[in-house]
């Protein structure tokens, strides 16, 4: 052992390579672990630390890695892989206490500080949100509550925890892992048949809602069973069992590498081009290739191996720690999720934060070894649970009234179009009730963007003080580019009995030639129409604003309603060149523009959640006029 020291510290002298030096320090370190663990493998590690980076270096907003979030798929077909090896039947409560006190104590450690941070750094508004995101991390179930937002693409919302999400997904994959075992020792041929399964289904979902797919274990555990049937039928105990073969190894991790760089839609329905897809069974092939087969020795003892190897010890940490620092760091009042610099400092500053929040984590985190983990866990999930509640609560506290309004804004809204429960158990469905009666008087459909979203609720509510069913459509863009066409939309009016139809777009999103064609036919099947006329749209997001003028007392935020004419003319005139019997225009110009448009009522509430959609406040000063469409059926 001394000579072995000896020769590594001549090395290191004479060097005039600061990388060879680092891969030399970094061998030297492996050597160690493997006279600990015969079965300590490089390959792993440095899958893991081209994850670790791919990953970070997306949520870094990097353009020219356009689909990094593929690391993730990478870290589920290792862990599947490890799970094989690791699990014993005839011991779970070892393996559970193992998994335990290797991810919880860092995952309730990053929770804990994100809520800190967030309580002294953001507004009411944000810390509400880690506060909900901390709830769901507690309870281990952090991809549901994802789920219950918006994509993961989306910014809209302020998710500093939001990579949480996979965590979720592999801790939920543990727990099934005994009654999968019982299954795989019945039959072998369980394990492809349930992989299988998975993957139809994902993909299946995947076309009706790749939030879905990208978030719920369900559609996520075939990529876990590739890495399992890797362990269980192709390795020796974990080990490498086809030695000779490290080339078809490193082909694949070239795969791997180039992969992340082409592009891959995480919102789109299409199989190919969507999330997760054929990419992702791609990544999940490569990853397996090089469990199957290792690496070449000379690469993984390379300065690039052994820094790959190093990213890859760290790399739970840095998954860790990488993304509540770029979205705190770069948070914003009603900013959503922000993650491009403005800077090169910027930048640097993030990275060197990075770095060493990973290395507390690391050395003083997870390197800790609990001899009774559930004591930890229990308090762990307790603070996560009481602190962000307590914190939200303090801080809400110390607020002024009109701030309160302000802040409540994010919250005044309706579940987004039909919500997801349809999606899944009636996909094909392209409309839902809203409301719930049993022999209408009239059956009413609403039509339209997220604009119309945004006023069903109160439209619902009007609709039912007249006994009428409100139905409304399930995609988000009828009648515009993509969307579902004028045809069906009658064809589903028609079937579904409707007597009268509700149009209201965006200004933005109005598509005037179709919503003519639409009330066209809908006249000749005798069905109502009533066109109710863009709302207000504004530059600036509404209650950013008004939190920013409580302090500056800026009252520059002006529009008349000559500007909204102006902003409309093309609809405007559009709609003038109806002259069907039947067909109803609703103006709403006199409820927001009497003289000048209002973004807010009187005392102080905003009427928008960001710089064109209603809130419930918002709507409701609607109420006259939805009440009108009923007087005039």
């Amino acid at each position: 052992m001394s000579k072995l020291l000896s020769k590594f510290y001549i090395k290191i002298y004479f060097t005039q390579n600061l990388l060879n030096f680092i891969a030399l320090y970094l061998k030297y370190f492996n050597y160690l672990c493997w006279r600990k663990n015969l079965n300590f493998r490089y390959d792993i590690q440095i899958l893991r630390g081209v994850s670790v980076l791919f990953v970070v270096l997306f949520h870094l907003g990097f353009s020219s890695l356009k689909s990094g979030f593929l690391g993730v798929d990478v870290f589920f077909v290792i862990s599947g892989f490890l799970m094989a090896v690791l699990y014993d039947h005839r011991n779970k409560k070892d393996f559970f206490a193992r998994r335990a006190k290797r991810l919880l104590p860092p995952y309730f450690f990053v929770i804990i500080l994100t809520v800190l941070v967030s309580f002294f750094v953001n507004t009411p508004n944000e810390t509400k949100q880690v506060v909900e995101q901390s709830i769901f991390g507690a309870f281990f179930i952090p991809n549901v509550g994802y789920w219950l937002q918006n994509s993961y693409f989306s910014k809209a919302e302020f998710n500093p925890l939001l990579h949480l999400w996979s965590l979720g997904v592999e801790i939920q994959f543990y727990i099934f892992i005994p009654l999968l075992s019982l299954f795989f020792r019945k039959s072998r041929y369980f394990l492809p048949l349930i992989a299988l399964f998975s993957l139809i289904l994902c993909f299946v979902v995947l076309t009706i809602s790749p939030k879905t797919s990208f978030f719920m274990l369900p559609f996520r555990v075939w990529e876990f069973l590739i890495g399992f049937g890797v362990a269980k039928f192709f390795s020796s105990n974990g080990s490498v069992k086809y030695k000779g073969k490290e080339f078809i190894g490193l082909a694949s991790l070239l795969i791997l590498i180039l992969i992340p760089f082409m592009s891959v839609d995480g919102e789109s329905l299409n199989v190919v081009y969507g999330h997760p897809g054929l990419y992702a069974i791609l990544v999940c092939l490569a990853t397996s290739c090089v469990l199957l087969f290792g690496l070449p020795s000379r690469l993984e003892h390379s300065a690039l191996g052994n820094t790959l190897v190093w990213f890859g010890k760290y790399s739970y940490s840095i998954y860790l720690v990488h993304f509540p620092i770029i979205v705190l760091f770069l948070s914003k009042p009603f900013g959503g999720t922000i993650v491009t610099t403005d800077s090169l400092v910027q930048l640097v500053v993030i990275i060197l934060l990075i770095g060493f929040f990973s290395y507390i984590s690391y050395n003083f985190v997870e390197k800790i070894r609990f001899k009774k983990i559930l004591v930890p866990v229990f308090f762990g999930s307790l603070i996560s649970i009481l602190l962000p509640l307590l914190l939200s609560s303090l801080q809400s506290g110390i607020l002024e009234d009109n701030e309160k309004k302000i802040f409540g804004a994010f919250s005044d809204r309706s579940q987004y179009r039909c919500g997801k429960i349809i999606r899944i158990l009636n996909p094909k469905a392209i409309s839902c009730d809203i409301n719930s009666i049993d022999n209408p008087d009239a059956i009413i459909m609403l039509v339209g963007n997220s604009h119309s979203d945004s006023i069903k609720t109160i439209f619902s509510n009007v609709s039912s003080e007249n006994n009428a069913r409100l139905i409304f459509l399930v995609p988000n863009n009828p009648l515009m580019t993509g969307g579902i066409s004028v045809s069906r939309v009658i064809n589903e009016a028609v079937s579904k009995n409707v007597d009268h139809i509700v149009i209201h777009f965006s200004t933005m999103g109005f598509p005037i030639d179709n919503v003519l064609s639409l009330s066209d036919l809908a006249i000749k099947k005798g069905i109502k129409v009533t066109i109710i006329e863009p709302v207000p749209i504004w530059n600036k997001h509404i209650p950013k604003y008004m939190y920013d003028s409580l302090n500056d007392n800026d009252s520059g935020l002006v529009k008349k309603n000559v500007e909204y004419n102006y902003e409309n003319r093309e609809i405007l005139k559009g709609l003038d060149t109806l002259q069907l019997n039947g067909v109803e225009r609703m103006s709403v110009v006199d409820v927001f523009c009497k003289d000048e448009c209002a973004f807010s009522s009187k005392d102080g509430k905003p009427f928008y959640f960001d710089s064109n959609h209603l809130t419930l406040t918002g709507s409701k000063e609607l109420e006259g006029k939805f009440r009108s469409i009923f007087n005039q059926s």
